[in-house]
């Protein structure tokens, strides 16, 4: 009876091990599909490795709404990193054309990533003109304690 208990235990630990080394590649080493796009980036303070997906890709001048998904990861890992404090903004030749915040009605109050990725509908935007646009994603806060705002910074270029 021990024996069987044992060689179960170990199928079950076997199983365990194979599965968590395995979907951090399925979250996450995935090539993204023709219309989705992968860009990572390192927080500038290097404490969170960023991911950005826009969807649809690749991005069209008033084609439709772009959404974006942010995932933040601790650092060299493929584990999300819980309760970030974020925004997400656009800018175009340095002006700023948006900026996720706004669409709370709370400009300065930041976004919250519970589970440490987000789409949502205020991340999403309907660009007017082709070119490459900068994506600034400040972060203010991990695990509910503030930081030093530290920045991953994208280029995306937006195609008539």
């Amino acid at each position: 009876m021990m024996r069987i208990k044992n060689a179960f235990f170990l199928r079950v630990v076997s199983l365990l091990l194979v599965y968590s080394f395995c979907t951090p590649c399925l979250l996450y080493a995935q090539k993204p599909d023709a219309n989705t796009l992968l860009l990572q980036n390192v927080t500038s303070g290097s404490s969170l490795d960023v991911f950005l997906e826009p969807t649809p890709y690749p991005v069209e001048v008033n084609e439709s709404l772009t959404k974006f998904k942010i995932s933040f990861l601790k650092p060299g890992t493929n584990a999300l990193q819980d309760h970030v404090d974020f925004n997400l903004r656009i800018y175009d030749n340095n002006s700023r054309v948006f900026q996720a915040t706004n669409s709370t009605g709370q400009p300065e109050v930041p976004l919250h990533a519970t589970e440490g990725a987000m789409t949502v509908p205020m991340l999403n935007y309907k660009f007017n003109q082709a070119g490459q646009y900068r994506i600034e994603i400040p972060v203010y806060g991990i695990l509910f304690n503030p930081i030093r705002p530290e920045f991953a910074n994208f280029s995306l270029n937006v195609f008539d």
